[in-house]
């Protein structure tokens, strides 16, 4: 993963067929962490594009809301995180 490169919010809610609204909505909920302070003109790494990415997947798919969308990715990344370290032992 590439941690120089960063997302607009105009480019995450075009690529993920989402409204500012619905961002800033994830934002709220913790799905990702922007730099910046003025919504419109925040950047998104290259992790809260993927989590944006999954927690609209989520939302569409599942009929999840975001907040459960939210909880649902904290979950699978501490499952995968439990399995990483499982397996290094």
């Amino acid at each position: 993963m590439n941690k120089n490169v960063f997302y607009t919010t105009k480019a995450v809610c075009t690529s993920h067929n989402l409204t500012d609204d619905a961002i800033e909505e994830m934002v709220y909920w913790g799905i990702a962490e922007p730099v910046g302070r003025v919504p419109g003109r925040w950047l998104f790494s290259q992790a809260d594009y993927e989590r944006i990415g999954c927690a609209t997947r989520l939302k569409r798919e599942l009929d999840i809301n975001i907040p459960g969308a939210a909880l649902a990715l904290d979950l699978l990344e501490e499952l995968d995180k439990i399995r990483r370290e499982v397996r290094s032992c």
